[in-house]
Formats: structure tokens, C-alpha cells, sequence
């Protein structure tokens, strides 16, 4: 009888500290982006750190879906462009009309170029070579189709000068290697895995995006930025190629508590050297890239964090 009160006791007092746990769910993106590999390992460290948390990744359409999913109360948290970000605070672009005001960043994360990756057979030397081209622009939801629609914009070109495919960025380097299109868009972090891949495998190039015309939108917008990818990142990249784009972001809304946006932000500051060893697009990050190019407000117990960390 004893051993079955004991058993018994146990097995509530289980329950007891299951029941204490929150479970969230990160929105990331496709397996083989930066952003799954991401959210894997900021969940790993904070339900490693014992702050009361169970965090699990969902692997998502992209920064436009993310955004809307958490605006839905379908996911807790996620990464998002700043570009995807700062439009749905302000209700611009895919948000208009549907301001999501209450959107909150829980750090900045690494750059973001947007990659254009050409066949060179293909001849393409600047963006506005597309035209006439069969191209991938990113599928419906992401933040890539929203990403290169404010391009077209900025070159008084139209979606209708390409032939335009609206690929999952996953499929694009598979019908480029097919030989099914001649260019695709990803945004993705530097050294992502998929631009590594087809560029080891396929005589391709990785197209320039350094126009006056993206510098003018830089000049207009507060979260687009040039980034250098250093030669010999990818293959057949013999010099630096300066590329066009935004940042990752790590997002959540109110909904989310201070203290667990706290938990959340203290257990990746405190285990950072882990966390950043995670994929080459988090290793030259710098504290500065935590507190800049938010696109939405800081989540308050993510501002605590970060002024406890000296980082604001």
C-alpha cells in the first residue's frame, strides 16, 4: 500500500512540474534556411536553462506567415524579417489595413541579404537583367515575394517583366538545377545552406545587388541594409559581392508575458557563445546587432533583459 501512495505521489508530483511548464511554438521557415536551424537552437538553450519554458519549432511559409500566425494566435513566437516586421506595425505593403500594433521584437539577429542566383548561361549581371527571364520570386507568405515586389518598385519594374515562378525558396535551387528556371530570390543569412549547396553543384552566379536604385531605398527605409558576402563563401565567388537586403529578427507579441520574454532573452545572452556557434550567418554578430533595425518595439521583459545584459 505504501509503494502505491509513494508511486501515486510521484507520479502527481510529475504532473505537478509539467503543469508548471509553458510550451510555446517558434515560427521559423523552410529545413534547409537559416531560420529552422535558428529556432532549434534558441529553443534547445532556453528549455535547457530549467526557466519554466518548452519551447518546440514549426517549420513555416516564411516571414509574411509567421507574422499573421502570431497575429492569429497561432504561434507564440518567431523569426521574421525586419522589412516584414516593420510593415505589419505600421500596416504597409501585405499588412495594409491590418496593422498588427501589437507585435514586439525580442532581439535583432543577423543579416539578411537577399540572394539572386542566376545560371551563367543565363548572362545575368544586375537585377534588371531578369527581364524576359524565367525567375522564382518567392512563394505567396514569404518574406522574399515581399522582399523583391518593393525591388521591382524601386526599378519601375513589374512582375509581369520576368516569368514569374512563386516557389517554396526550398524548391528554387532544385528547378534551377532542372534547368526549369533560370534565376531564383533567397533571402536567407550568409553561408546558408541551400545558396552553398547549388552553388557548389552548378555553374551559376551569385548576381551583384548593389544598383543606385536599392541605394535610394536604403535611403527611404529603415530597415533595408548592404551586406558583403566575402569571397569564397560560396562557390564560383572568387571576390566579395555586396547584396542587398534586410535582417532576421526574433518576434512575439504581447500576449507574451514579461517575465517569460525575459527568461527568454536572458537564457540565449547568457549561453551566446552556443548559440552563435549554432550556423556561419550568427557568428559575426555583434551586440550592437541585438538593438538595432528592430522594425517594432522591444518587447518589455526583452528590454530588460537586454539593459541588464549593457546592451541598451
Amino acid at each position: 500500500m505504501q509503494r502505491i501512495i509513494l508511486t501515486l505521489a510521484l507520479a502527481l508530483g510529475m504532473l505537478g512540474i509539467a503543469s508548471a511548464q509553458q510550451f510555446l511554438t517558434i515560427g521559423t521557415g523552410g529545413v534547409v534556411g537559416v531560420y529552422f536551424p535558428v529556432g532549434g537552437a534558441a529553443a534547445a538553450i532556453v528549455n535547457q536553462a530549467g526557466v519554466g519554458l518548452r519551447l518546440t519549432v514549426e517549420s513555416t511559409g516564411g516571414s509574411v506567415f509567421n507574422v499573421r500566425a502570431i497575429q492569429e494566435g497561432q504561434l507564440d513566437l518567431a523569426l521574421a524579417q525586419s522589412d516584414v516586421t516593420y510593415q505589419a506595425y505600421h500596416g504597409e505593403a501585405a499588412f495594409e489595413d491590418a496593422a498588427f500594433e501589437d507585435i514586439r521584437v525580442l532581439m535583432g539577429l543577423h543579416a539578411e541579404p537577399m540572394h539572386l542566383i542566376c545560371r551563367e548561361e543565363a548572362g545575368v549581371e544586375s537585377f534588371r537583367d531578369i527581364a524576359g527571364l524565367r525567375v522564382s520570386i518567392g512563394n505567396p507568405g514569404s518574406g522574399i515575394l515581399n522582399t523583391v515586389r518593393a525591388m521591382f518598385e524601386a526599378f519601375d519594374m513589374r512582375e509581369e517583366d520576368v516569368s514569374a515562378e512563386y516557389l517554396v525558396a526550398t524548391e528554387a535551387p532544385d528547378f534551377l538545377r532542372d534547368g526549369r528556371i533560370d534565376c531564383f530570390f533567397y533571402t536567407v543569412g550568409i553561408g546558408g545552406a541551400a545558396i552553398r549547396d547549388i552553388t557548389a553543384t552548378v555553374d551559376v552566379t551569385v548576381v551583384p545587388l548593389d544598383d543606385p536604385e536599392l541605394e535610394q531605398l536604403i535611403e527611404a527605409e529603415p530597415y533595408y541594409a548592404f551586406a558583403t558576402v566575402p569571397a569564397d563563401t560560396y562557390g564560383n565567388q572568387p571576390e566579395d559581392v555586396t547584396l542587398f537586403g534586410v535582417k532576421a529578427l526574433f518576434i512575439t507579441s504581447t500576449d507574451l508575458s514579461d517575465d517569460h520574454a525575459y527568461a527568454i532573452v536572458s537564457a540565449l545572452l547568457d549561453n551566446l557563445a552556443q548559440f552563435t556557434g549554432t550556423h556561419p550567418a550568427l557568428g559575426a554578430l555583434t551586440p550592437e546587432d541585438f538593438v538595432t533595425g528592430l522594425g517594432a518595439p522591444l518587447h518589455p521583459g526583452a528590454e530588460r533583459a537586454l539593459r541588464e545584459a549593457g546592451l541598451l
